[in-house]
């Protein structure tokens, strides 16, 4: 599994991933976690806001959402792990 955090390195961009990760170690996920901050490739993915969160190609979610949100795209999308 390829997660992304799509974002620029401001504070919410990192809490993003922090809370990604922290999420992912604790339902014992395997994916390879990944931030692009490089400018051409966040226009490449022509999000409206950042930071953003793309599961395996998809865009699941923009902007930096509250905690449960979060979690809940998370669940829906990769599972509760094992």
């Amino acid at each position: 599994m390829q997660i992304r955090i799509v974002g620029a390195g401001c504070p919410a961009c990192r809490q993003l991933e922090e809370d990604v990760r922290a999420w992912i170690a604790r339902h014992r996920i395997e994916a390879q976690i990944e931030r692009v901050d490089d400018l051409i490739a966040i226009l490449d993915y022509r999000q409206l806001a950042l930071p953003g969160l793309i599961v395996d190609d998809r865009i699941v979610l923009t902007g930096y959402p509250p905690r449960h949100r979060l979690e809940k795209a998370l669940r829906d999308i990769i599972g509760e792990g094992t």
